[in-house]
């Protein structure tokens, strides 16, 4: 792997990996569980995870039969990974230019992935073609306000990353992904861990983002002290035989 972008966000990711793990991974269930029964995965099912972090999905996927794939861009993420999905494979690799050949997999998964790759659109095009059938993408709905966004804009400011430009899908779906802690060192512990803190932490310490964090989740903080956040993903499913070739 030799893109510095994705050394560095494999390396900012992999810095509190398991803390992330343990505190946000399984944030996105209720769409992991969504794409499996809207692509049929099931017994022999072949899945690839693109930017499958600590490896849940890949976890479910097995669960559910099929002979999964996932590959990352951080290291501590993948071993991790490889303890929660024992009978998956993985492996260390950017999101562009996959090593595998045409129509290797069944399904190709993107959840909060493709916005990753140096080059959205190209991750996109190679997703499609290692997939047979379905590529299934998710990102933040870009017509919902989503919580944990709104918070990393007002901590840190614009990302920068952009989604990628894709066809129009086969199927459209808003998933909703709620996320509960609760107490206040329980939330900052899962704002903290993710890769898009660590160059704020790097600059200015761990205290200062802390407070940032502190006050602009200050309007999710329920009576009892925990926090809700609501957040919303759109899923796009690709049918691969309905992408209009270019």
């Amino acid at each position: 792997m030799t893109d510095p972008q994705a050394m560095r966000e494999g390396e900012l990711w992999g810095r509190r990996a398991a803390q992330r793990a343990a505190l946000g991974a399984k944030m996105s269930t209720p769409a992991w569980k969504t794409a499996i029964e809207r692509t049929g995965i099931t017994t022999n099912t072949t899945v690839l995870d693109l930017a499958c972090g600590s490896g849940e999905f890949c976890a479910l996927a097995t669960e559910a039969g099929a002979h999964a794939t996932g590959i990352d861009a951080s290291h501590n993420m993948i071993e991790l990974a490889r303890q929660a999905a024992p009978d998956a494979e993985f492996h260390v690799r950017t999101l562009e230019r996959l090593p595998w050949q045409d129509n290797t997999f069944d399904v190709v998964t993107a959840f909060n992935a493709l916005f990753f790759a140096a080059d959205p659109e190209e991750a996109f095009a190679e997703a499609v073609r290692v997939s047979k059938d379905y590529v299934v993408v998710c990102d933040w709905h870009p017509d919902h306000p989503s919580d944990i966004v709104t918070v990393g804009w007002a901590v840190r400011g614009p990302s920068g990353r952009r989604r990628a430009e894709t066809p129009e899908p086969s199927e459209k779906l808003t998933i909703d992904i709620p996320q509960e802690h609760p107490d206040e060192a329980t939330m900052l512990r899962a704002f903290l861990s993710t890769g898009g803190y660590q160059p704020f932490i790097e600059s200015e310490g761990e205290e200062s983002v802390a407070a940032k964090i502190r006050a602009a989740t200050e309007p999710f903080r329920m009576p009892d002290g925990s926090y809700r956040l609501t957040n919303k993903y759109l899923m796009s499913i690709f049918r691969k035989n309905e992408i209009p070739r270019k």
